[in-house]
């Protein structure tokens, strides 16, 4: 008799055992699932791991698949999970680097823009100043002032009253220097334009023109 309740307890026990097994197999198959569907994100990863862990015990303990499904939807969802983040941050990373690129260039062509303002102020100031007046500087005035563009070079390489008032308004010790700080996209020189008093400058290579 106690050997018959011994082994009806045994089996008893067997089979509650084979319920805990099976029980783990389908919280690994749910954990699986959910890993599937999520595929981004710390809840789908952790729920991917979940299900290869329990999945693969269950699989050991019970001797049998129940918790293969499980554990195969695990690694897959581990797997994409992975692969989404990362080609959302790759994809976030483009986005703030294009927008770098943009403030970059935004930034570049304001501190242009300001060359191109000082070069028109530089110029202007000097036509209206007493002692630009003398007989060369008028001449170099006369020469450059048609109304057509040149490169500021021309007051750069030039030592009238004028030209050396203009480039001491500048504040630029050399023609280099100046290209040199100039740093849209294209810019490489300023121009100017003088029509009696009215002076006009540009950045050459680029769209920014000052009146």
């Amino acid at each position: 008799m106690d050997n018959q309740t011994m082994n009806s307890q045994e089996l008893q026990d067997l089979a509650n055992l084979k319920e805990l097994h099976k029980g783990k197999g389908i919280a690994a198959t749910i954990c699986g699932v959910i890993s599937l569907i999520g595929c981004l994100g710390p809840i789908a990863f952790i729920c991917g791991i979940v299900a290869i862990f329990v999945g693969a015990n269950a699989r050991k303990k019970s001797q049998k698949t129940t918790g293969t499904a499980g554990m195969v939807m695990g690694i897959i969802g581990v797997v994409l999970s992975i692969l989404v983040t990362i080609i959302v941050i790759l994809s976030m990373a483009g986005i703030m680097g294009s927008q770098v690129v943009e403030y970059t260039d935004k930034v570049d062509v304001s501190n242009d823009t300001m060359i191109c303002d000082t070069a028109n102020t530089a110029i202007t100031t000097a036509l209206y100043d007493p002692s630009c007046q003398d007989e060369e500087s008028l001449e170099f005035i006369e020469y450059y002032g048609d109304g057509y563009y040149y490169d500021i070079y021309n007051i750069y390489s030039d030592d009238c009253a004028f030209a050396l008032t203009v480039q001491e308004l500048m504040g630029y010790d050399s023609y280099d220097d100046l290209c040199d700080s100039l740093d849209s996209e294209g810019a490489y020189s300023i121009e100017f334009a003088i029509d009696g008093y009215d002076v006009s400058t540009r950045v050459s290579g680029t769209d920014i023109e000052v009146y």
